[in-house]
């Protein structure tokens, strides 16, 4: 009784505080509609103050890069500068003439700080400023270092487009060193066969200049101006932080580059205050114009209406309050009769009815349990299944795509959304057949269909537009990607069981087939009965390719030697990338050790599990990455310089291969190189040694006279260089495992009947 007490207070109770609830959420829905109403007029009025003005700024500032772009011109065309910077050596008096001028163009203008003339013959600066760097300059005694790095990579930078940058002027005393703020304009002649800098004009207008066109704006709230650009660098100083501080992290700036091409505004924290945030879309030199003011300024007029709404909706709350306390004492015996029916429905009824149901057709599908098929359908009844275990049959593999992403991105509502994809295929497939959902954990769901007739007619057609339908639904309904495997049709639901197995196999190739594919099993279980054979010689060429260099043709090989096994059981596909990556990993280890390059690089072994992988794509971008990473690293090793000693190296070999006297030393002489260095450049950047080439080049030419000539073998192995022909043929078998004459007898056989003779070499 005391029980039952209780369960009716907190019935009443409940009703009470719905009652409430509803008071408290109308209230406080009507009230922030006005509020927003309030702030919204407030808002829209400060944004088009604050517009107008950031435009009049940004209008100021293109005035500006006009102003300095038509300096930059003037003083490129002027007679008198001209000669710094065309001519390799003025004399004392064009540079003192050129350099008056330069001071007279720079006091003409008061925002300019400084202006820079560059000739790229002599790799002089000629500066005119006010501080100590006034004068001549090479590119190292330059105080301005970070203009000599944007003349070195001239070509990243637009000219006449105001360059925003830092950096450290050393003073007078050399002892000061201060941090400066610049925009500098380009104006450059790269023409040349080279296209290398010719020369170049420099005009930097200080930061300060900048800041005050900001500080100009009409501001009686106070506002704080800067300048950003599209990727979040500060253009202008803020008062806080110089120039290029990366305020892309701030989460106000984030939105502001979110809204890419548009003006706006937003509300948001800037410096612990809540503030409104007007900027501008990006003008033609991509910069964006903020302002920030605080948001209790813009909204003290409208304080006082606040107040009044709000004492009046806490009138309406108390009214409310007093209504509802005797409502709900009316409203609650008839609700409490209806809550008592339902409990005894609840105890009543098995909640668990499901969760069993799941456990007995997994144990059925996994082998754990058997039944005879009489008590089995009897067990599938007593779970409520519609089910006809005699009936044709069929089994469907539905797995998640994306199985990873999608578990860390939804967390603990991904059970939800497995149950959601199991209802989805259950109720699409009812219409047709009856259908069991069995959740197999991992990334998968198992769908067990029986026919709903015995006289089941087959039909591809409809069955195909079932599972497009699953998949678009789910994607549509819970926004998923599902890969769809389906086994043989079955005679009854029994021999269905067993082949859960060979089905889930079949499913792995979604490797190849990639997301959203339909697989069918009896197609992938053909693939068991074919004979693969690993191409070695495939393999042999992408070592080679590995060896030296050739990212590209090492990708072409790689992918023909993977996409071969595309139509072989799962087996071969793993133990081919395993066989992959072991041998990458040689290489690897080859080129370490030979010092060809600075850091050693490996493969990591657990790409060949596969264990986490869904498409092929996954795997191969490990090893792309691998190849081009490789590939930049012997690239750094290399020079011109080297390429070509190595090319009149081989020149050599080539063209004296019949001289006895052709060896390491030989060839030294003829570079006038230490014999050392040499050997030393050519094995670390052909992955070989100088004396194997030679050797390499006398056998083949030697196996081209002995095929297609009628020489005797002391001849060739005169016209070869070699020393001796008991020399030639001790050496024949060693590279070959057969002597010249029978190499002849063996490989001329097959040969034209035509045999030239007396071939000079």
């Amino acid at each position: 009784m005391m029980k039952r007490t209780h369960d009716n207070k907190k019935v009443y109770r409940n009703i009470l505080l719905s009652i409430i609830l509803s008071i408290v959420i109308t209230l406080l829905v009507s009230s922030s509609i006005l509020h927003f109403n309030f702030d919204n007029i407030a808002l829209n009025q400060v944004y088009e103050s604050d517009s107008n003005s950031l435009m009049q700024t940004s209008q100021e500032i293109r005035t500006i890069t006009g102003t300095a772009t038509s300096l930059s011109f003037q003083i490129y065309r002027d007679f008198v500068i001209s000669k710094l910077l065309f001519y390799d050596k003025p004399d004392i008096y064009d540079v003192t003439s050129a350099m008056q001028q330069l001071n007279n163009y720079r006091f003409a203008m008061p925002f300019i700080d400084s202006i820079y003339v560059y000739n790229g013959k002599s790799d002089l600066f000629y500066v005119s400023s006010d501080n100590s760097q006034s004068g001549i300059q090479s590119k190292s005694t330059l105080g301005d270092q970070s203009m000599v790095d944007i003349l070195d990579h001239f070509q990243d930078y637009t000219p006449f487009l105001p360059v925003p940058r830092t950096f450290n002027l050393v003073g007078n005393a050399q002892l000061t060193v201060s941090k400066v703020g610049i925009y500098s304009y380009l104006c450059y002649d790269a023409i040349n066969i080279n296209n290398s800098l010719n020369s170049a004009v420099i005009v930097n207008i200080s930061e300060s200049f900048f800041n005050k066109s900001l500080k100009n704006i009409t501001n009686s709230r106070s506002s704080n101006e800067f300048i950003i650009n599209n990727e979040g660098l500060l253009l202008s100083t803020d008062g806080v932080n110089p120039v290029l501080t990366n305020y892309s992290d701030i989460t106000y700036i984030k939105k502001i580059i979110a809204n890419a091409s548009s003006p706006g505004y937003l509300v948001d924290t800037v410096d612990n205050t809540k503030s409104l945030i007007s900027y501008t879309a990006p003008d033609s030199l991509g910069w964006r114009y903020v302002r920030t003011t605080p948001y209790t300024i813009i909204t003290k007029e409208i304080k006082s209406m606040r107040t009044k709404t709000i004492y009046i909706s806490l009138s309406i709350l108390i009214a409310g309050l007093l209504i509802s306390f005797f409502t709900s004492r009316k409203l609650f015996d008839p609700i409490d009769k209806v809550i008592r029916s339902l409990k005894t429905l609840e105890i009543e009824k098995r909640d668990n009815l499901q969760i069993l149901r799941q456990d007995f057709l997994r144990n059925i599908i996994m082998g754990r349990e058997a039944y005879h098929p009489i008590a089995l359908q009897e067990k599938l009844r007593y779970f409520g299944s519609k089910i006809t275990i005699q009936h044709s049959s069929l089994l469907i593999i539905v797995k998640i795509d994306h199985f990873t992403d999608n578990v860390n991105k939804y967390q603990d509502q991904f059970k939800l959304l497995r149950y959601a994809v199991m209802n989805i295929c259950t109720e699409i497939s009812s219409p047709t057949f009856q259908a069991e959902a069995i959740d197999m954990g991992d990334d998968h769901i198992l769908l067990l269909l029986t026919a709903q007739e015995s006289d089941f007619e087959w039909d591809h057609e409809a069955f195909m537009a079932i599972l497009h339908k699953m998949q678009t639904s789910i994607a549509d309904y819970i926004k998923l990607s599902v890969s769809i495997t389906i086994s043989p049709l079955q005679d009854h639901a029994g021999q269905c069981i067993h082949l859960y197995k060979q089905l889930l196999e079949a499913s792995y190739h979604r490797l190849f087939r990639g997301h959203g594919c339909i697989i069918w099993s009896e197609e992938i279980m053909e693939y068991r009965s074919k004979e693969y054979k690993f191409p070695t010689h495939k393999e042999k060429q992408l070592v080679d390719c590995l060896m030296t260099g050739d990212s590209t043709e090492a990708e072409t090989i790689y992918a023909d030697i993977v996409n071969e096994t595309a139509e072989f059981s799962y087996s071969v596909v793993q133990l081919a990338i395993s066989h992959l990556t072991l041998t990458v990993n040689n290489v690897l280890n080859t080129i370490n050790k030979n010092n060809a390059i600075a850091l050693p690089l490996y493969l990591d072994t657990t790409t060949a599990s596969l264990n986490q992988v869904e498409t092929i794509e996954e795997i191969n971008v490990q090893f792309y990455h691998l190849f081009e990473l490789l590939y930049k690293k012997l690239d750094e090793k290399r020079s011109s310089k080297h390429v070509e000693l190595i090319k009149k190296m081989n020149d050599i070999i080539e063209k004296d291969y019949a001289n006895q006297n052709l060896s390491l030393n030989f060839i030294a002489d003829e570079l006038d190189m230490s014999p050392i260095y040499i050997s030393r450049l050519y094995k670390q950047h052909t992955m070989a040694a100088l004396t194997d080439l030679i050797q390499d080049v006398r056998m083949n030419k030697s196996k081209e006279l002995l095929l297609h000539s009628s020489l005797s073998v002391a001849e060739i192995a005169e016209k070869t260089g070699f020393t001796s022909d008991s020399y030639f043929y001790r050496k024949f078998k060693k590279y070959n495992g057969i002597t010249p004459n029978d190499f002849r007898k063996q490989y001329t056989q097959n040969s034209a009947p035509s045999i030239q003779k007396g071939i000079d070499v």
